[in-house]
This record gives C-alpha cells, sequence and structure tokens, in this order.
C-alpha cells in the first residue's frame, strides 16, 4: 500500500469510528431539534387520532379527527437563555501569564505587543461575524446538548497575504470530532472533520482539476464501471440514487507529533537538543548528567479529501486543531456512549402531557356534540330547516306544532343538558405547565410571571437573580469554549499576521474604534 492509500485509509477509518461513536447523541439531538421546532406528536398517536371516512362493509360512521393541539412552550425558556448569550457581550482579554506559554520561546511579552494582540482578535472578531458563530453553535447546545464552530485562515483578495476568520457550521452534523477527547470544548482532539455530500455537478464545478496535483479529476471522469469501483473501495463516501451522484468532500484536520529531546541549557531555559544556541551548554544534574528528558512536537496538518485522494493539503500555521465544541448539559458517563442534553430533552414528557391535556380540554368543551332535540313525529314538519339551522346559529324562536303525526297534542321540544367535566383535565395542564418550567429550568419570574405581593424592587431583582442561576451553566460552559477559542487565534495571530515585514494591520482598541499599526518594522 502506498503513502497516499495508507493516508486515505487512515482517514476513513477514522471517519468511520468517529460517525459510529457519534451515531447514538445525533440521534437524540435530531429528536430533540425535532421537537423544538414543533413536530411533538409520535406518528403512531398522530395517526390513531386521524379521522375515518364511513365503512361499507361495517356499516360504523365517518369517525372526525381528534385534535393534536402544540402549544410549544419550550421556545421561550430556550429564548431566555439563547438572549442573555446575547447581551453578555463576551470578547476576549490576554493575560502573559496564562496565555503565550509555549508561545514565547524564550523571549518576553510586553504591555505593547498584548494591545497590539487584543486589538487584532477584536477586529477578526467584528469582521468575521464572531458573534454569528458562536450564537449559532451556543443555539445548537442549549436545545440540544452540542454545537461547533470553526476558526478559518483565508487569502486577502489580490494579495499574499492571509487573515483569520470565525466560521458558522450551518449544518452542525457536518462536524465529528476525535471520540477519545476528554475536555468539554474538545481542545485535546487528535483529529476532527468537517465535510459535507456534494451533488457531482457542484463536486466537478469545484474539483475537476485537484489543486494538489493540478491535474484532471478522476472521479469527475468516472465512468458507471468505475464510478461502482470506487463505492465498493469507499463506501458511504460515494452516492448513486438513479442517474444522481454525490460525493463526499470533507476538511480533515489532524495532528502529528514527532518525538524530541529537551535539554536544560546554563542559561536556565528549555531547548530541543536540535535548537540550542551557540554557546550555551547543557545543564548537569548533581551526578554530572546532562539534564534532559523525551518529548514530543505536536504540529497540526490540514487536507481536503474525498474518498480516494487528496484533493489539497497544507501545514495549518498553529498548534490547536481549530474546531471549537460548545457543549450544553454534559452527563456522567454510565455505559459507552457519551451523552450531551440540551433543555429540550428533560421538557420533552411535560411539553407532550401539555399538549395532549390542552387538546383534551378543547375536544371537551369545543369539539363535544351539541345536545339532540326530542321532537314528536310531526311537530316540526315544514319548519326542518329551521331546526338544522339551529345546530350553527343562534336562533331568537323555533316554531313547532301543537299537535304530533297522530293528531294527538304534543308536548314542546326539549333537550338534554350536558356539563363536560373538565376539572381533572384542567388541573392537569396546570400541573404540566409547571413542570416544563421546572424541567427547563426556568421558572415563572424568569417568564415575567413575578408574584404581584413582591412590592421591592431589590427582592424581584434577587428572584430573577436567583431562576437564571438555574440556567448559568450554559454561559459558563460557552465562556470555557470562547477560551479555546482565544487559543487558537493568540497561536495564529504571528504566523497569519507577523510574517511579512512592515505589513499594516487595522485594529479596534478597547474603545471600539478603529486603528492602523505597522508590525514586523524593520
Amino acid at each position: 500500500m502506498s503513502k497516499a492509500d495508507a493516508f486515505l485509509s487512515l482517514a476513513r477509518a477514522r471517519w468511520k469510528q468517529a460517525e459510529e461513536a457519534d451515531q447514538p447523541q445525533k440521534e437524540r439531538e435530531l429528536a430533540d431539534l425535532k421537537f423544538y421546532a414543533g413536530e411533538q406528536w409520535p406518528d403512531a398517536i398522530v395517526a390513531a387520532r386521524a379521522g375515518q371516512g364511513p365503512n361499507p362493509i361495517s356499516g360504523m360512521p365517518a369517525v372526525p379527527a381528534r385534535p393534536c393541539l402544540t402549544i410549544n412552550k419550550v421556545r421561550e425558556p430556550v429564548r431566555q437563555v439563547l438572549n442573555q448569550e446575547r447581551q453578555a457581550d463576551m470578547g476576549i482579554e490576554l493575560v502573559p501569564a496564562d496565555d503565550f506559554a509555549g508561545l514565547l520561546q524564550g523571549r518576553t511579552i510586553d504591555h505593547t505587543e498584548i494591545e497590539l494582540r487584543e486589538g487584532l482578535i477584536r477586529r477578526i472578531q467584528r469582521q468575521s461575524h464572531a458573534a454569528d458563530a458562536r450564537t449559532w453553535a451556543f443555539s445548537r447546545a442549549v436545545i440540544a446538548g452540542r454545537g461547533y464552530y470553526g476558526v478559518l485562515t483565508k487569502w486577502v483578495p489580490g494579495t499574499f497575504d492571509q487573515e483569520i476568520g470565525l466560521q458558522r457550521f450551518y449544518n452542525q452534523s457536518a462536524v465529528l470530532l476525535d471520540p477519545t477527547h476528554e475536555q468539554p470544548d474538545g481542545s485535546d482532539a487528535g483529529w476532527g472533520f468537517v465535510g459535507v455530500d456534494l451533488p457531482m455537478d457542484e463536486y466537478t464545478a469545484e474539483f475537476g482539476t485537484v489543486p494538489a496535483t493540478g491535474r484532471a479529476n478522476r472521479v469527475s471522469a468516472a465512468s458507471d464501471a468505475e464510478w461502482r469501483t470506487l463505492g465498493d473501495d469507499a463506501p458511504t463516501w460515494f452516492h448513486a440514487d438513479g442517474e444522481t451522484k454525490s460525493v463526499r468532500v470533507v476538511d480533515y484536520y489532524y495532528t502529528v507529533r514527532t518525538p524530541v529531546t529537551l535539554v536544560q541549557g546554563t542559561d536556565g531555559q528549555t531547548y530541543e537538543t536540535s535548537t540550542l544556541p551557540p554557546g550555551v551548554a547543557v545543564a548537569t544534574d548533581e551526578d554530572g548528567q546532562p539534564i534532559t528528558r523525551r518529548d514530543s512536537r505536536t504540529t497540526v496538518k490540514w487536507a481536503k479529501i474525498d474518498g480516494c485522494q487528496v484533493l489539497d493539503e497544507t501545514d495549518w500555521p498553529g498548534q490547536f486543531i481549530p474546531i471549537v465544541k460548545v457543549t450544553g448539559d454534559e452527563l456522567q458517563p454510565y455505559d459507552r456512549q457519551r451523552r450531551s442534553e440540551g433543555m429540550v430533552r428533560a421538557a420533552r414528557d411535560a411539553q407532550f402531557g401539555f399538549n395532549a391535556m390542552v387538546s383534551k380540554e378543547v375536544e371537551l368543551i369545543g369539539l363535544t356534540p351539541l345536545p339532540p332535540l326530542f321532537v314528536e313525529e310531526g311537530s316540526i314538519e315544514g319548519y326542518e330547516d329551521w331546526y338544522q339551522a339551529a345546530n350553527t346559529r343562534t336562533l331568537p324562536y323555533l316554531p313547532y306544532k301543537r299537535t304530533n303525526l297522530d293528531g294527538q297534542p304534543a308536548n314542546p321540544p326539549s333537550t338534554v343538558m350536558r356539563q363536560a367535566q373538565i376539572g381533572d383535565v384542567v388541573v392537569a395542564v396546570r400541573e404540566f405547565d409547571q413542570a416544563i418550567k421546572s424541567t427547563t429550568g426556568i421558572p415563572d419570574p424568569t417568564l415575567g410571571n413575578v408574584d404581584p405581593a413582591l412590592k421591592s424592587g431589590r427582592a424581584i431583582k434577587a428572584l430573577l437573580d436567583q431562576a437564571q442561576r438555574g440556567t448559568s451553566n450554559y454561559l459558563d460552559n460557552l465562556r470555557r469554549s470562547i477560551g479555546y477559542e482565544a487559543q487558537i487565534l493568540n497561536d495564529l495571530l504571528e504566523p497569519i499576521y507577523g510574517r511579512r515585514p512592515g505589513r499594516l494591520l487595522r485594529l479596534v482598541n478597547s474603545e471600539g474604534e478603529v486603528e492602523a499599526a505597522l508590525v514586523n518594522q524593520p
């Protein structure tokens, strides 16, 4: 097997490993997203409550459909948390002791460089609409349990300069991360994928010529027999449905670890053996032995691949996988699955019970058949239209004949009043409504329903603060993810903006004003 084939085989195996590990969690997330969108009745129950026409065999009359109302009460709690995130105005502040480990390589950093870096990061966040990328991933985490956004680099049009931006992944299911990662923000993942299945015409338009080789793409020109061979060699990567074909194309980020030996110099600094500066000797311990230890150097690489070839590849300029994970409520493991939940999962049963009880209430009150009239034969002869209209209209009076069909005195038409028994249903509606608030962690004060007995503004504020603490874990998880984003951005600033001498950069200062700075001056 060639080196290229081994590389692609490993990439496909990793994709399959992540996809299989992720499938149960992904199914739960898609079910919660569907529930949040308003599809809250199980299909079997909807089918059972559907109307039925008359049965000519059994003689059963037509049965009208029973109501399946959806009063979506899980959206408001989710919006409360999302609006808290929008109002929080989270940003990035660099701290020399924490944010420059491994970046300084023996040099010191001053206040001017910190201001320069923070100004660059503010401009990156403003120019690339960072808030949109974060909010999209955060909303996915709050609703269903997980979300992702990314950091990318791109060419400045018409130049050889690059710039950094934040990327929103519209299809969150297109992200697969190394399932062995431990950290909730995904910062320790060894590899990750971001990809979609492209229709053949889009694939050919973009990759008709392979950027990595400059040659014609053999997939675009594949015959039907060659296409079947590709599908056999890389199942799930090449799809065909009749005349419609699609190809899976992914961005593949992965780490490469190179063993190195670290030595301590006599100047107190740590070096690799290959980078020990001239004039600096290796320090020794009490026994006169050199102070060394084994370590590894981690580099990140990027490749765009389909199932059978590398379309493009390069070294990633930073040392972190640029995929940021945002976690909702991560559960302690009790089996081989990894579980994260949003606000919808715990509220599903309460919401369904609420919908069912409200539907029952409408059925009992609004859809109860009108009580029939009891009339003697012949007493309404000639007035049938009046009595038919009385089922749908309010008439001032109803005439009738005082004799029946036999000519005998007739009693006036009468009816038996029916009283809908809804007391238990009303109680159940209130209980399920309260259960939704309890399971989402959003009580009445946060929804604007404050006890009228509370007159003090301080007491009301304390009650609101207490209510908001029930969902503060979601914002805490987002802050952790933004911390990893800050690591990625800070790590990329020098290789992206600091390599060309005399590059003029636009910054945003702490007051929100745009400034210019010349970096890497001779």
